[in-house]
């Protein structure tokens, strides 16, 4: 699994990024996203920097970067999941879009809350209160698909 930086700051402005070590093991994410993530004093940083530590998001480039005319973070995440032939955690419209064209599968923060449930990581009622707590941290979710995920959860 690839990591894009919205979603590691986005899941450990919630308290949730250790979801991804439960699910995958290890993550990997490119020096451009290591970048962006690890800013002093911006959300998240602790956690992200900390989960580098104990190794369970690496650091690896892709050999070679395609310009998407993305930010340099989606740039390197999309050619290193293409490179890689891997799946990639992602969020920006405009990068889903490229992932798409590019055949590369893909997944949102929102998947982590539903694939969580899905293993018994956490309950629905957790991922619903988690939903709100992305919604309130910033993120971006219109109100169509989050309709559609609260009523999977609630059902």
């Amino acid at each position: 699994m690839i990591a894009n930086s919205t979603p590691l700051i986005c899941l450990a402005k919630i308290g949730q990024l250790r979801l991804l070590k439960m699910l995958f093991g290890s993550v990997t994410i490119t020096g451009a996203v290591k970048e962006e993530v690890l800013v002093e004093g911006k959300p998240g940083y602790s956690s992200i920097s900390d989960a580098i530590s104990e190794g369970w998001i690496r650091v690896a480039n892709p050999k070679q970067v395609v310009e998407l005319g993305l930010g340099k973070g989606e740039n390197s995440s999309l050619s290193f999941a293409k490179e890689s032939n891997d799946k990639l955690l992602i969020d920006d419209a405009s990068a889903i879009t490229a992932a798409k064209v590019l055949g590369i599968d893909f997944l949102r923060t929102t998947t982590i809350l539903i694939m969580a449930v899905g293993r018994k990581i956490i309950t629905k009622k957790q991922a619903v209160a988690l939903m709100g707590q992305l919604v309130k941290a910033g993120y971006y979710i219109s109100p169509r698909y989050l309709t559609e995920i609260l009523t999977k959860l609630t059902a």
